[in-house]
């Protein structure tokens, strides 16, 4: 199954594509490492029927067995879940519309100082969505720098 997509350029993130990001990689790592469900289970402190069904993405994984689960296979396991929580990011856009976010917030914090030179907590929370949303533009533009989310690390 592949994950659908919005408006044919990101994915969709669903509670479907989440159990089938995780249950690629830890199909992938069963594969690869030559385990079996027991082994798995072992890993994740759970019986090898519920890791065959975590690899079949046919049940929700609990925090401590995703917590166990990364700790051994880091980002071979989360990999694919990394980035479909990256590319189906809502704020995910073209520089155009990071510049037009930046310069909102640069006019916003401009105008609260216009007054007395100050920014002050009200005027933060009346231009908090702006001051937002320039945050993550920066932190979009920043994330380049970073070596792109590969399958396997």
């Amino acid at each position: 199954m592949s994950i659908p997509t919005i408006h044919g350029n990101r994915p969709v993130f669903s509670a479907s594509a989440v159990l089938e990001a995780v249950a690629t990689e830890l199909s992938l790592i069963k594969s690869q490492d030559r385990l079996t469900f027991n082994d798995l289970g072992a890993v994740l402190g759970k019986s090898e029927d519920q890791a065959a069904k975590y690899c079949a993405g046919e049940a929700d994984m609990g925090l401590v067995s995703f917590a166990r689960a990364k700790r051994e296979w880091n980002g071979r396991f989360t990999g694919a879940l990394d980035r479909l929580c990256h590319d189906s990011r809502p704020a995910a856009g073209s520089d155009r519309g990071r510049h037009c976010k930046l310069l909102k917030a640069a006019l916003a914090v401009a105008e609260a100082l216009e007054d007395d030179d100050d920014v002050d907590a009200s005027e933060v929370r009346a231009n908090r969505v702006a001051i937002e949303d320039a945050r993550d533009a920066l932190n979009d533009l920043l994330a380049k720098l970073s070596p792109p989310l590969r399958d396997e690390f």
